[in-house]
Order: structure tokens, then C-alpha cells, then sequence
């Protein structure tokens, strides 16, 4: 089976509304399509992903790992649907704590005039590569 957004929109709803049936809500779909799609999710990664009880859902240790780049892939298919539609991209620059200095703010001004469709985002990471080494530049 292949993972699909859905699934991972269906763990995720089921974990911030608390209960099956107010995740059904957000997602505009039945109760029963809710618990067929989270089961789907786990016969397909093969690990069980909720805690479930009468009255609570919590996730598993496997679960909040799996919620986590669930909420980060989820994000990243938001921002690549952004950026397809109407043209507008975003640039991550990572960098070291002593890499900025003075000239930064007229870099921006200057990035900003000339590129006015790529937004640049400078993310500052104290590290010795800026970042880049630990993929940090590139995160959301």
C-alpha cells in the first residue's frame, strides 16, 4: 500500500481534536472512514500508532514519532501546493550566529528589490556549518 496525505491528515486530526468522531468533523468524512483510514496507516507501516480507550486516544511511542514527521510532511505538502500555485518561493539560508553582521539588513533590502516573488529566510543555527551539515537550513 502506499502512504498517502490522507492518512497522515487523518493521524493527525485524530490526535489534536482528541476523538475519532471530531476528527471525522474536521476532515468532513464519516467515523467509520476515520478508523478504516488510521487502520489502513498502521497495517501499512505495520506498528500500532494510538492508545485508545472509551474515553481517551494518545499516541503510541511509535505514534509520536510518526505524528511528528506526519505534521512536517504535512506542512511541506502545504507549502509545495503554495508554491505551485502562485508562484512564490521561499529561499533558506542557513548560517552561524557570527555570519550576519552590519550588512545584513541591506542584503534583505537589497534581496527583497531584486527578488520581490523569492521570500529569503536567514535561519540562524550555532553551529559551525550554519546548519547546513544538519539539514537545519532547509527545515520549515
Amino acid at each position: 500500500m502506499d502512504l498517502e496525505l490522507r492518512h497522515l491528515r487523518c493521524l493527525v486530526a485524530i490526535v489534536d481534536t482528541g476523538t475519532f468522531t471530531d476528527a471525522a468533523i474536521e476532515l468532513g468524512v464519516s467515523q467509520a472512514a476515520v478508523s478504516r483510514t488510521l487502520l489502513s496507516l498502521e497495517s501499512a507501516l505495520g506498528v500500532r500508532l494510538l492508545h485508545r480507550t472509551s474515553r481517551s486516544v494518545t499516541p503510541t511511542t511509535a505514534g509520536v514519532q510518526v505524528l511528528a514527521r506526519a505534521r512536517h510532511l504535512l506542512a511541506d505538502a502545504e507549502e509545495l501546493v503554495r508554491e505551485a500555485t502562485t508562484g512564490h518561493t521561499r529561499l533558506r539560508v542557513g548560517h552561524a550566529w557570527s555570519a550576519m553582521g552590519r550588512h545584513t539588513a541591506e542584503f534583505q533590502r537589497r534581496w527583497a528589490d531584486r527578488h520581490p516573488d523569492i521570500e529569503l529566510l536567514l535561519v540562524r543555527t550555532n553551529t559551525a556549518t550554519g546548519g547546513l551539515a544538519e539539514g537545519c537550513a532547509t527545515s520549515p
